[in-house]
């Protein structure tokens, strides 16, 4: 009993520590998952205030790379939210036209944001990547085709840096949750295992007194009363079968 008790217990704790695994697994996923998502809608907010000026531009029969004003324009929006890091407006084959950054006139639009752009379509695009990580939305002019793109650059480290603050406090927590899940449960369980052991022991001495009838009462009592009514029904017939195979053997000799 004392070897199965430790047992149910073991599995008690190990179900406990899955399930409140698993559970912080899920909430931390689904954080990451809002997370970026409101980032994308922030940045999002910025970039369709950009992309007001452009389409007020084309309107006006600018073209789009000749937008004198633009960049005095992106300088401004960059300044209005602390997490854009720059803002950078480039066209449909990836060739960079407009940046807050004049270092990066010389460099490549990024392959992932160009990907990113082209797949989401008329969507919005989020890259999570170390060294460019941004959103963005799609340029369209006044025949609703694509002209080019709107990538505002933001701090992935900052990002995950409060992702790992809050990992360790879903960590904290998860780790605070098991040891009581664990302690409640483990607890139930030999209160109930403690319950079956003196139902079992009762109804033992019965059927050792030879008193079946009360054997029968004692198993009927507690949750685990059908079960031990049973054990005690099978016993009663196995000693009656064991009776009558005496009977026979001894009538069997004195004949």
């Amino acid at each position: 009993m004392e070897s199965t008790k430790r047992n149910l217990v073991a599995v008690a704790v190990v179900v406990s520590g899955f399930a409140v695994g698993m559970a912080g697994l899920l909430n931390y996923f689904k954080y990451r998952s809002t997370a970026n998502r409101l980032v994308t809608e922030r940045l999002v907010v910025t970039g369709k205030s950009v992309e007001n000026t452009i389409q007020n531009a084309l309107e006006l029969g600018l073209q789009f790379s000749d937008m004198t004003t633009l960049p005095t324009t992106l300088d401004r929006e960059r300044a209005t939210d602390d997490l854009i890091q720059g803002i950078d407006v480039f066209d449909t084959e990836g060739s960079l036209l407009y940046s807050t950054d004049h270092l990066r006139a010389s460099r490549p639009v990024p392959a992932a944001w160009l990907a990113a752009a082209r797949r989401a379509g008329n969507d919005n695009w989020f890259v999570d990547d170390d060294n460019d990580a941004a959103a963005g939305i799609s340029l369209k002019n006044n025949f609703n085709l694509t002209i080019g793109y709107i990538a505002l650059r933001f701090s992935a480290d900052s990002v995950r840096a409060d992702a790992r603050q809050v990992a360790q406090e879903l960590a904290l927590a998860a780790a605070g949750i098991f040891v009581l899940s664990a302690a409640l449960s483990a607890l139930a369980l030999l209160a109930v295992m403690r319950r079956l052991n003196t139902d079992v022991s009762a109804a033992e001495q019965a059927l050792r007194a030879g008193d079946s009838a009360r054997a029968a009462t004692l198993a009927a009592r507690g949750p685990f009363g059908p079960a031990l009514r049973r054990f005690v029904e099978t016993t009663r017939a196995a000693e009656t079968e064991i009776a009558e195979l005496r009977g026979r053997l001894q009538r069997g000799v004195q004949s």
